[in-house]
């Protein structure tokens, strides 16, 4: 079986720059003929134009409406086929399950724009699984357009699990999902996160209940204008894997597995995410509310990976607390964030309490304000933080130090910091906040917050607690810094120039993941300080 770090260097340079950057929809995913990729069962077509009547076996005798869809029992193999280019109103529910190496297909037939499936303003989902395994579902566009109301949740596409057991071996794949509307609040099965593109997994009213989804992938879906999340696995267990879905305009979340065995959170885009969450102005009709989100974050997760992935462009309405890029929140235990870009948003990464031996590692963060780190847990909780690139160019950025001020010493708030650099350019500046009472020892020590890191332009106050500050604050003298755009392979400015004073000058750290950022190896020795490893070292 693969080991994590076997999983995290598994991608090259070359195509992890290649595929997170290209299309998300492509002819691979979005566009594919569902009939011709189909299993050899039966293979059952919808067109607007049909008979509910006829068999549905063939192009030319095609069921008419969803409603007939939804009340066959499909079997392992079978696929159901909508028409290219043609339109349903209402909501879909699926019924029976496939097996292995016999899934049943949802996708389309014909050449032209996607199968549209249009829930109007009804509650719920559009297209719904509940306790249903081996599915695949592919190709299909999903809307409501509604306005939102009041505790009507309303979802894209649902993997429900209302039972004991495990649904497992779901793909959704290559959908266009887009102005869904749903309540910011709570309300409804799915209380506080009742409304997203994409749902799988538990509902978070049945507690006492163990039923979870496995090895399910969604992968290259563009989600646009919804609220509140773009996709939520709840209560996941293992071989969970998002992919290559592009999202944008989201009231809060874009990406948020809970409770996941080792997920995978990989080569997503998240554009404008966190806008409506936590505004003060917003009226709701029931107190299961929570204002705060995050554009890629992980809850109760064990050995999760999230990399190669772009933020932009986050909100942050008065109420909301968070509105960064990533984030390891309550119960993360051993997850990994590595080699992704964030540029623009309201903070780069929260770790929370309750969380321990979690890695933020070769991530680039350029102009994220406010909070740029707000760091929860404690020193002896194993977190760390190190070889990230943090540039800014205007604003005070916060580095927010704060544990649970009710049952620790409060002198140990913070994660430690290694071989990271900071860079302030223009009216750039960063700020070490000590949110408890007590600040943290400022003596120099190997188990102080700030160890062998650059320190580049201005801090407000007393500054980072370095043993070696006079010693790491010169230029790092990057190729071009400041200019990332959008994508991955617009960083190469933050690599470092041959004559850079920060090879070779970083600590050692194990387990390092064995590249940098963009995929040099590492050395078994001390590194170089940054997100970058120069090859002639």
């Amino acid at each position: 079986m693969a080991t994590l770090e076997d999983r995290v260097g598994s991608t090259d340079r070359r195509s992890f720059l290649r595929d997170a950057t290209a299309g998300v929809v492509s002819s691979a995913l979005g566009f594919i003929d569902t009939a011709a990729a189909a299993p050899a069962g039966r293979k059952f077509h919808v067109a607007a134009g049909g008979d509910d009547s006829a068999s549905g076996l063939s192009p030319k005798k095609p069921w008419k409406s969803l409603e007939r869809v939804s009340r066959e029992t499909f079997q392992p193999g079978d696929a159901v086929l909508l028409r290219s280019g043609d339109a349903w109103k209402g909501r879909l529910q699926l019924h029976g399950s496939g097996a292995e190496n016999k899934p049943i297909v949802l996708g389309r037939y014909g050449s032209g724009p996607l199968p549209v499936i249009d829930m109007g303003a009804v509650e719920g989902a559009a297209v719904l699984l509940e306790n249903r395994s081996w599915w695949q579902i592919s190709g299909i566009e999903v809307t409501s357009g509604a306005p939102a109301v009041p505790r009507i949740g309303r979802q894209g596409i649902v993997a429900l699990v209302t039972g004991e057991g495990t649904c497992s071996n779901i793909v959704i794949r290559g959908c266009f999902i887009h102005d869904v509307w749903g309540t910011l609040g709570g309300g409804g099965p799915l209380d506080m996160y009742n409304s997203s593109a994409i749902f799988a997994g538990r509902r978070q009213t049945d507690r006492h209940r163990t039923g979870s989804v496995e090895n399910l992938l969604i992968e290259g879906n563009r989600i646009e204008r919804v609220d509140r999340c773009g996709i939520i696995v709840w209560r996941g267990g293992k071989g969970v894997v998002i992919r290559q879905n592009r999202m944008e305009n989201l009231g809060g979340d874009g990406i948020f597995p809970e409770g996941c065995d080792g997920v995978l959170v990989e080569r997503n885009i998240v554009t404008r995410s966190c806008l409506r969450t936590g505004d003060p102005d917003l009226t709701l009709a029931d107190k299961r509310y929570n204002p705060h989100s995050a554009a890629i974050w992980l809850q109760n997760c064990t050995g999760g990976i999230m990399q190669f992935n772009e933020v932009y462009d986050t909100g942050r309405c008065k109420g909301n607390g968070d509105g960064e890029a990533y984030d390891f929140d309550f119960g993360c235990r051993d997850c990994i964030l590595q080699y992704n870009y964030s540029r623009n948003n309201y903070g780069l990464l929260l770790i929370m309490q309750r969380t321990s031996g979690n890695i933020a590692r070769y991530n680039i963060s350029e102009n994220d304000q406010t909070h740029l780190l707000a760091l929860r847990s404690n020193l002896d909780d194993g977190n760390l933080i190190h070889n990230n690139v943090f540039y800014v160019d205007h604003g005070t950025v916060e580095i927010e130090m704060m544990d649970n001020p009710q049952i620790r010493d409060k002198t140990k708030a913070g994660v430690p910091l290694r071989n990271n650099i900071f860079y302030a350019a223009g009216q750039g500046r960063f700020k070490v906040l000590y949110l408890a009472p007590t600040q943290p020892d400022l003596n120099p020590g190997d188990n102080r917050l700030f160890l062998e890191n650059c320190y580049f332009g201005p801090w407000v106050g007393a500054g980072p607690n370095d043993s070696n500050l006079p010693g790491k604050t010169q230029d790092p003298l990057f190729v071009a810094p400041g200019r990332g755009g959008i994508g991955l392979d617009s960083l190469e400015g933050y690599q470092l120039r041959a004559d850079s004073p920060c090879l070779g000058r970083g600590a050692a750290i194990a387990n390092s993941g064995g590249r940098d950022f963009w995929g040099n190896s590492l050395p078994a020795g001390a590194l170089d300080i940054g997100a970058f490893q120069h090859r002639t070292r």
